[in-house]
């Protein structure tokens, strides 16, 4: 593959453009390139029965996420129903749990892989490598029933869904405060609760479920306000486009050895997040190249890449890119850590 490697201190020198030129690849792409909300996950000792009445109390020591906005953004119209998260763990299982404010709860499905998001629902996705590849999907209905796949890599990238997968062990329930298909009342809210064994998302035989591991996750919630659509896009946090399918924007899920009630830790984020940012700027550069001129480019100048992007790296940092028509590789040095991040035209990361 052809190759381009930028310094930060060569790139000054390797455009000659005007200032109005300058925005670069950072402001071209900075709806999707928010810093993601993390959250820091506790252990339980409680026997959890998934009911989805939530009366263990250790459900009441766990925080609860923020309040689900806009898929596009924090700045879009914020949702008019509020919805929230919590999650526990334990040697077998993630826990998790959501309230959902609901005037009216509805849900005409009833066959478990139809598709969930035609009706009102609620979706984990999970990414435990956080590597954007071999993902998992799981969604349901107020009825409680549920629509899980796994993903080999985003459909951006060309992934597959696999819709045969369907998550051992699983258990799921949903409680409603008000009434199922009542139209003529006012209800309040509906409740799940989860729990996805590790053994269905573990790979290669390394358990993702252990402290200090460091999860991808985010939860989307599917809200029909008026029959026929638009449907809103409800998630914890946004990937900056009507599209969940963007695991590099998910959240940060931290495991914490500590028994929830008992003391907190603070979220140690895993990445640089300015080099991060500009790798991934990078990424949605090539995406678009490919779309207009239906091949990559080794190019960082034809990308769009200014030396005010650069400007934001670590002294020291550098940025390789190599691509042929139909593939990339785009990686950045993140100076003074030894670490090199690597993403392709696959959306595959990699810290090496």
């Amino acid at each position: 593959m052809k190759k381009s490697i930028l310094s930060a201190m060569a790139l000054a020198f390797a455009f000659a453009m005007p200032s109005a030129a300058q925005d670069g690849l950072l402001k071209k792409y900075d709806r999707r390139l928010t810093t993601p909300r993390n959250y820091v996950c506790y252990r339980t000792t409680e026997r959890m029965k998934i009911d989805g009445k939530l009366n263990e109390k250790v459900w009441q020591k766990a925080a609860q996420t923020e309040s689900f906005v806009d898929i596009s953004g924090f700045d879009f119209p914020k949702p008019i129903y509020d919805t929230k998260a919590r999650l526990l763990w334990d040697d077998e299982y993630l826990y998790i749990s959501a309230v959902l404010e609901e005037p009216n709860i509805v849900a005409n499905l009833t066959q478990r892989d139809t598709i969930i998001y035609h009706d009102n629902d609620f979706e984990v996705f999970l990414d435990p490598t956080g590597d954007g590849q071999n993902y998992f999907e799981i969604e349901n209905n107020a009825r409680g029933v549920i629509f899980d796949l796994m993903l080999d890599r985003a459909y951006r990238s060309g992934g597959n869904f696999h819709i045969q997968w369907d998550c051992p062990g699983l258990k799921l329930a949903v409680q409603h405060d008000g009434t199922l298909n009542k139209q003529k009342d006012t209800d309040r809210s509906w409740t799940v609760e989860m729990a996805i064994p590790h053994k269905a998302v573990t790979r290669n035989f390394a358990n993702p479920l252990k402290a200090g591991n460091i999860w991808r996750l985010n939860f989307s919630r599917v809200q029909w306000l008026k029959k026929g659509g638009p449907e809103e896009n409800w998630v914890w946090t946004p990937t900056g486009e009507i599209n969940m399918h963007a695991p590099n924007q998910w959240g940060f899920l931290q495991f914490s050895d500590k028994v929830a009630g008992n003391g907190t830790d603070e979220f140690q984020c895993p990445y640089n997040m300015e080099a991060y940012k500009v790798l991934w700027a990078l990424f949605y550069a090539q995406l678009d190249q490919h779309g207009k001129d239906g091949r990559y480019t080794s190019s960082l100048a034809v990308l769009g890449l200014t030396d005010s992007d650069l400007a934001t790296l670590p002294k020291g940092s550098n940025i390789e890119m190599e691509a042929t028509t139909h593939q990339f590789r785009a990686s950045v040095l993140v100076g003074g850590t030894g670490k090199r991040y690597v993403v392709d035209h696959n959306g595959k990361f990699e810290v090496q």
